[in-house]
């Protein structure tokens, strides 16, 4: 004899496109199974199943969740006559103290299955590795910084004792015209500060247009001094069709420089070490290339490149790319890498175009 929810369940899982009754033998499977499991029949405002991780992750031993309580926590705009929402997408939650990942699934515009995991930890792990990421990252700016920060320094303490001994002879014009290189080599420093602000985790970008050109400019000033004392050939190759991006300009930056020191690194065996960064647009998208010469990947590595915690250093964190990948989501973006074993290796980050405005 079967229970009412089994006979339920059953009349959930033919529901299915092909399926037949049979199929729902694996109900103690579902039962036991380690992930959190809810089925809900929107139609009759019931719970038909509620697994025991689903029990477990909730902390719902004493009292179970009825069908509005569940419902008002995952599905809170699913109306009974109207079943509409983020079906089939990843989302998370704050519960109790715990961070939950679930994924909701329509079946015959009746049944919604709702799959829940803890990932409290995972998510810990991940900040953790990300800070880690950020602290490696963090010296290679400051290394620009130390260098770049003299430059503009000496030449407005210049230009201010050149002005100040020579204030009662100079012409207006000449005043001006060390005024203005003042002015540009503060402009040089503000931006310098600005970049110590590059290494957030970016979850809110600030998307805006952002001329190439420019921003490569920028960034060699802040990376080829360090670069250059491994013995490194950083080389930008303009392209006057790709020039504009929409993008957050502190997250490119973090994102390219991933890229750049992970470049660094497969080079330390290689005679002539160089890493190119070029441009080229590809329909409504630009395609930004950081590409080396060094010591290559096999298919197996590249394979697993963006899981989380992946790492061939011996000292990595393995979160570096999955970063990299997740702030390029946020921004349209993609990456994509291609390597060939003892030759190089090139990534590729897609970001949409952007338009000049006159």
């Amino acid at each position: 004899m079967i229970d009412n929810t089994q006979e339920t369940l059953l009349r959930a899982c033919s529901a299915y496109p092909y399926a037949s009754g049979w199929t729902c033998i694996y109900i103690d499977i579902l039962e036991n199974i380690d992930l959190g499991l809810l089925l809900l029949d929107i139609e009759h405002e019931s719970v038909v199943l509620q697994n025991k991780s689903a029990i477990s992750i909730l902390e719902l031993n004493s009292k179970p969740m009825n069908y509005s309580e569940y419902k008002l926590l995952f599905l809170p705009d699913v109306q009974r006559s109207s079943i509409t929402g983020d079906f089939g997408i990843s989302q998370s939650l704050h519960y109790k103290d715990k961070l939950l990942g679930y994924t909701a699934y329509i079946i015959h515009n009746t049944f919604v299955w709702i799959l829940i995991r803890d990932i409290t930890e995972k998510a810990r792990l991940e900040s953790i590795a990300a800070e880690i990421n950020t602290m490696d990252n963090i010296k290679y700016i400051f290394s620009g910084i130390r260098h770049e920060l003299g430059n503009p320094i000496n030449s407005i303490k210049m230009a201010l004792s050149v002005l100040k001994t020579k204030l009662d002879t100079c012409s207006r014009d000449t005043i001006t015209e060390y005024v203005d290189r003042i002015l540009k080599e503060i402009s040089r420093v503000e931006y310098l500060l600005k970049s110590l602000k590059s290494f957030g985790m970016f979850d809110n970008p600030n998307i805006q247009k952002i001329n190439l050109s420019s921003f490569f400019n920028n960034f060699i000033s802040l990376t080829a001094e360090d670069l250059q004392k491994k013995g490194i050939d950083l080389r930008i190759i303009p392209n006057a069709d790709a020039q504009w991006i929409l993008a957050d300009p502190r997250a490119l930056q973090h994102a390219i420089l991933n890229l750049v020191t992970n470049a660094s690194d497969a080079l330390e065996e290689s005679l002539n070490p160089t890493i190119k960064i070029g441009s080229e647009k590809r329909d409504d998208m630009i395609w930004i290339h950081v590409e080396d010469n060094g010591c290559g990947m096999s298919k197996e590595v590249c394979d697993n490149l963006f899981k989380p915690f992946y790492t061939t250093k011996p000292f990595g964190t393995g979160l570096g790319l999955t970063i990299t990948k997740k702030m390029l989501t946020k921004m349209n973006g993609s990456i994509e890498i291609n390597s060939i074993k003892n030759r190089g290796t090139r990534a590729t980050m897609k970001l949409p175009e952007g338009h000049y405005e006159e």
